[in-house]
């Protein structure tokens, strides 16, 4: 922070090594949480990037990653390059695949899923790039509980990223554009509600979009996944599933946006299973987004400390409701020999809703039988 002060008010030039411990924040918010002044940390360290982009330009690197996202094309084509720019290797989740770049494939399967049962409203989903380009499952899941709840769910034409990963990057006219063009695409539907289910999408629209939207103060009202749930399963029949889970709690989620509880109350409307909190649930993944791409070491460092914690609960599952975290701790997990799968909440609730299957295929026969043993 001094540092900070000291080239905001010119004391200090901008320079690379300045830039490099900017970019080492993960934005998990945890120092605004533990701060007694209650200091705006995240506010300060990103006007010292956006003040760093002034006095240094964006750079090629950051040119380009600005291009990209501010174009979906661009950003279906060189998909398959950020698990590579993410450094991760091969896990034991199958799940996380870049979409096919044949032109009657390239959109998410979720999609052809979103028009049905109207019976109590319409819903527009918001996907996000994670959801769009490397788990469309989770896509799939809130499309497939949503129409189970009896909403349709429209999933517009057009829009793009978030702009989270431009704001960390600090270039804030790129983020604002991005905000813009997505506040115009989801005011133009007619719907009860817009939902997302990236906790980074949501404390992004809730928290950055008032501010980066003309009017200043402009609003676009968009709920977390588990808020929209949270009143609407206490009457919808779930089957039980006997597995026992952990939740790690994202960042942008829980401290973010003060959902820790309601999260818990939505996995655990789901009868049969076993809650085993781990120690310091709410503790960054070392996902932070761009800080994964920059900082290797230190997003494996926090994330192998994250693993030895879900280790310990011994649970089957992990539940979160982040596809950054979900990505980063099932890699960490891997590395660290763990075969526990993990899962975002929707995916939890669109298992109860088919029948207790929370193996693969193969397993069904074991699942059943165990399922009748509880009776």
């Amino acid at each position: 922070m001094a540092l900070v002060r000291a080239v905001l008010d010119g004391k200090l030039t901008v320079s690379e090594i300045f830039k490099d411990r900017l970019a080492t924040c993960t934005g998990c918010l945890a120092c605004e949480a533990a701060c007694p002044s209650n200091v705006p940390v995240s506010e300060i360290i990103q006007a010292a990037k956006e003040q760093a982009i002034r006095e240094s330009g964006k750079g090629i690197i950051n040119e380009a990653i600005s291009q990209v996202l501010k174009r979906p094309a661009a950003l279906r084509a060189t998909a398959w390059l950020a698990p590579i720019a993410l450094h991760y290797g091969k896990t034991k989740s199958s799940e996380f695949k870049v979409q096919s770049l044949k032109s009657e494939e390239q959109s998410p399967r979720y999609r052809a899923q979103s028009t049905r049962n109207k019976k109590n409203g319409t819903v527009v989903f918001f996907p996000g790039c994670a959801i769009e380009y490397f788990q469309p499952e989770i896509g799939a899941a809130v499309t497939r509980v949503l129409n189970a709840l009896g909403y349709e769910v429209i999933i517009p034409e057009g829009l793009k990223c978030c702009g989270r990963p431009l704001l960390s990057l600090g270039d804030r006219a790129a983020a604002e554009e991005l905000a813009a063009h997505n506040a115009a695409v989801l005011s133009s539907c007619t719907a009860d509600a817009i939902v997302t289910a990236c906790a980074s999408c949501g404390l992004t629209f809730k928290k950055e979009y008032p501010k980066l939207l003309r009017p200043a103060g402009a609003s676009l009202v968009v709920l977390d996944i588990h808020e929209f749930l949270s009143d609407k399963l206490a009457d919808t029949p779930l089957a039980p599933l006997y597995r026992s889970v952990t939740i790690h709690d994202p960042c942008h989620l829980g401290r973010g946006q003060g959902l820790a509880a309601v999260v818990r109350d939505v996995l655990c409307s789901v009868p049969g299973l076993e809650l085993r909190e781990m120690k310091n649930a709410d503790r960054c993944c070392g996902f932070g987004g761009v800080m994964r791409v920059t900082h290797r070491v230190l997003s494996d460092g926090i994330a192998e400390e994250k693993a030895r914690t879900i280790i310990a609960t011994q649970a089957d599952m992990v539940v979160t409701g982040c596809p950054g975290c979900r990505m980063q701790i099932a890699n960490a997990l891997t590395r660290a020999g763990s075969n526990a799968r993990v899962l975002h909440t929707v995916q939890v609730l669109e298992k109860a809703l088919q029948g207790c299957r929370m193996q693969d295929v193969k397993n069904t026969e074991s699942c059943i039988m165990d399922h009748a043993s509880h009776y």
